[in-house]
């Protein structure tokens, strides 16, 4: 209930606060901005992924109850299925009470720059087709990364991946987000309409015919290329599910039955008599010190070998190519800075 109410409370911040104009003469809350807001706000569904995929998707090899499940009466449909749905379901009603707190954060503002007006299919469309496809694509890619590998590092590299990857793609696909950008040839975003995997290109490459007036009246119609990305992924998506069907299986990795033997090989009881001597506890500055030592060296081992480090690297170098990128395109010499 705390993390529900918490992301209305960020969804009406964004509704009431952001003032990102999309075009001269269009409206904040008209048809055309809610949808390409939304297909932003679709982004958070990779972080929402990312911490429920370490949560539901890793529990049972986290609690070592994936040596038991074979035991079990489930056949294989019926547990990947029973674990894609909850994975989707609690990602997919995540980005829903955001959405929910943005359309209540809109209707609370005033001002010229606002329609006095409430239309649910305004909001309802852009959740379809970004929200909902959006997380099946999402969460189908993380769900096969996770049973495939059995690894969380490559979950979380992975949806950084495809963070990285519609930031790449915005660039080329002359997006009002990316105002700095040069114009793109029709080609270069017709390319991008159907790689985009959250489908904003493509909503871009729709609407760039519609005048202001119909942007601020009626949804950027279901067709075209916005239909053929949606379809294209949707088809993706449901390959990999299929993928991560058939590459399943209870029996768990070799690897760690042998290493269990090996731990269970090294574990002897003796019945001889043990000689045990108490040493002098000593506390001072200097064991102070030593102590200090020793817990900063296991706070850091921690830190460098854990999945933070490796995240906020890919990021890093990410941003600094876009600064680059950015200065590159304004012409400026890259030596000379």
């Amino acid at each position: 209930y705390l993390i529900a109410l918490t992301l209305v409370l960020i969804g009406i911040f964004c509704g009431n606060q952001f003032n990102l104009t999309v075009g001269e003469g269009i409206y904040l809350n008209s048809p055309y901005t809610i949808g390409f807001m939304t297909g932003l706000l679709s982004l958070v569904i990779i972080f929402f992924a990312i911490i429920f995929a370490t949560q539901i998707l890793f529990k049972d090899w986290d609690s070592k109850f994936d040596i038991l499940i074979f035991s079990y009466p489930l056949s294989k449909q019926t547990y990947l299925q029973g674990k894609f749905l909850t994975f989707f379901l609690q990602t997919f009603l995540s980005f829903t009470f955001l959405m929910i707190g943005f359309v209540i954060g809109q209707n609370l503002r005033t001002g010229s720059e606002i329609q006095h007006y409430f239309n649910f299919w305004h909001y309802f469309y852009p959740l379809l087709i970004f929200g909902g496809i959006n997380c099946f694509v999402v969460c189908s890619f993380l769900f096969f990364i996770s049973f495939s590998t059995k690894k969380k590092l490559l979950v979380v590299v992975g949806g950084l991946f495809l963070y990285v990857l519609y930031m790449i793609i915005l660039v080329f696909s002359n997006s009002p987000f990316m105002a700095g950008s040069l114009p793109q040839s029709l080609e270069t975003q017709q390319l991008s309409a159907l790689i985009d995997p959250f489908g904003i290109s493509s909503y871009f490459f729709e609407a760039r015919t519609l005048s202001a007036q119909q942007k601020n009246e009626i949804v950027v119609s279901f067709s075209g290329y916005l239909l053929i990305n949606r379809i294209v992924f949707l088809t993706i998506s449901m390959l990999l599910l299929l993928l991560t069907y058939r590459l399943f299986s209870f029996s768990t990795f070799s690897q760690s039955k042998n290493r269990n033997k090996n731990q269970i090989s090294r574990v002897s009881f003796t019945h001889n008599s043990e000689q045990f001597t108490t040493t002098k506890s000593v506390f001072g500055i200097s064991a102070g010190i030593k102590s200090v030592v020793s817990f900063a060296k296991i706070d850091l081992i921690y830190l460098f070998k854990s999945i933070t480090i490796v995240a906020v690297s890919i990021l890093l170098l990410f941003f600094v190519g876009m600064e680059m990128y950015e200065k590159i395109e304004k012409g400026i010499r890259l030596p000379q800075k």
